[in-house]
């Protein structure tokens, strides 16, 4: 009976001795477990909020692209605008009457005295040298106004309608870009 109680004793304790194993690894696969969950929770986490942040980006992006977009069609709108303005205004302008045509070009004259030759277009030609003094230096290709030069040919002075229109154009365009932070 001694060996059986020996044996008997021996196979208990190996039970107890594979049961307190086998909780410690269980003990142990539970903590890696977790551990590894709280990692995968973590990485899940730190991709969301870098998947938030590019969405984010790109929405910013893509509404800084629309509105340049638009703010490149409104100032297309505009420039398209002032061309039409410019071009209404020299048919306007080319079609005044001759006494209106005759006011403009004296205060055009006045302008610059300091002046020895003028010039303008065909049909000015005869109200020109009517209200001036000036030595009429020929004929140009405009819709009207004048071109004045002193006397060697140094200084001139384009005051034609079109070079007017096209300074005022520009100055309006300027403008526009300056408003548009274009």
């Amino acid at each position: 009976m001694g060996l059986e109680v020996v044996v008997k004793d021996v196979l208990e304790r190996g039970h107890e001795e594979a049961n307190r194993i086998k909780r410690e690894g269980t003990d142990e696969a539970d903590a890696i477990i977790a551990a590894a969950e709280n990692k995968a929770r973590e990485i899940l986490k730190e991709r969301r909020e870098q998947a938030v942040l590019q969405i984010e980006r790109r929405k910013n992006r893509e509404i800084s692209s629309a509105n340049l977009e638009v703010k490149r069609a409104i100032l297309n709108v505009k420039k398209e605008l002032l061309d039409k303005a410019y071009d209404e205004a020299l048919g306007v302008l080319a079609a005044l009457s001759e006494p209106e045509r005759e006011s403009i070009i004296k205060k055009l004259l006045e302008s610059h005295t300091d002046s020895k030759r003028v010039f303008s277009n065909r049909s000015d030609e005869s109200i020109v040298r009517q209200i001036t003094n000036l030595e009429y230096g020929g004929t140009i290709l405009c819709s009207g106004g004048i071109v004045l030069e002193n006397e060697d040919g140094t200084v001139i002075h384009d005051l034609t309608f079109d070079t007017l229109l096209t300074s005022v154009r520009e100055t309006s365009l300027k403008q526009l870009l300056e408003i548009l932070n274009v």
